[in-house]
């Protein structure tokens, strides 16, 4: 399976407006094209607060996505609905194409329908961009596997997934260099539990601060809300 990660930015105040059209003119459509959305976030603390959804979308293979947009395109009454009522409501849209790094849990390849997870309980995501030297992914995601997973895995905060960037920035020789953590919190008092523990306790503060972000150039870090129509939520 492939990913297809993508931040849409609507500032101005068109956030709302955003949403009402995306569903309005392109879930449904995009969806029975092949195009999956699993998980829509809205920025909830981090960069682009108030005006950012976050996306992740699932393929089965690059070839599939590729052919996907060939369809897209190829769809005159939905082009033409989303250049009108869509486009006109966004500022910025930037993707890359992620994979899921060896090290990672896998994800479902069956999701149910969106009418499905409508009204469900939600929590909260946290997104983590992780950027690394030219060739240290690897050293980090060792490094990651032993000691900071079993470490993290506390309070009930859940990893969904640990993704690596195929296609986009932070990719060169097809290394990447960038990666992309997510994990799920029930609420916001487990998340914040889960990050008093990180300071109380000396050895898991040593083990994050120091061992762990020596092996990280550059962290970007988010808390997101999951939308009523995310399947990851």
């Amino acid at each position: 399976m492939i990913y297809q990660h993508r931040i849409v930015i609507a500032r101005a105040g068109n956030l709302e407006k955003r949403h009402e059209q995306f569903q309005a003119t392109a879930l449904d459509a995009l969806d029975a094209a092949g195009s999956v959305l699993i998980g829509a976030w809205e920025l909830y603390l981090g960069q682009e607060t108030g005006s950012a959804v976050w996306q992740l979308r699932q393929f089965e293979s690059l070839t599939a996505w590729a052919e996907l947009q060939d369809r897209v395109r190829a769809n005159q009454a939905l082009s033409e609905a989303r250049q009108s009522s869509l486009f006109p409501h966004l500022d910025e849209v930037n993707t890359s194409i992620l994979r899921l790094a060896d090290i990672s849990l896998t994800l479902p390849t069956e999701w149910p329908a969106i009418d499905e997870v409508r009204g469900q309980p939600r929590g909260y995501i946290q997104q983590r961009i992780l950027r690394f030297r030219v060739g240290a992914t690897a050293e980090h995601h060792a490094f990651y596997k032993q000691a900071v997973l079993p470490a993290m895995e506390r309070d009930g905060a859940q990893l969904i997934g640990l993704f690596d960037t195929v296609i986009g920035d932070g990719t060169t020789n097809c290394k990447s260099m960038r990666s992309v953590a997510l994990r799920h919190f029930s609420s916001l008092e487990q998340w914040q539990m889960w990050r008093e523990a990180q300071d109380k306790e000396p050895s898991l503060n040593q083990l994050i601060k120091s061992q762990w972000m020596s092996h990280v150039q550059y962290m970007d870090s988010a808390l997101l809300r999951p939308l009523d129509y995310s399947r990851i939520r």
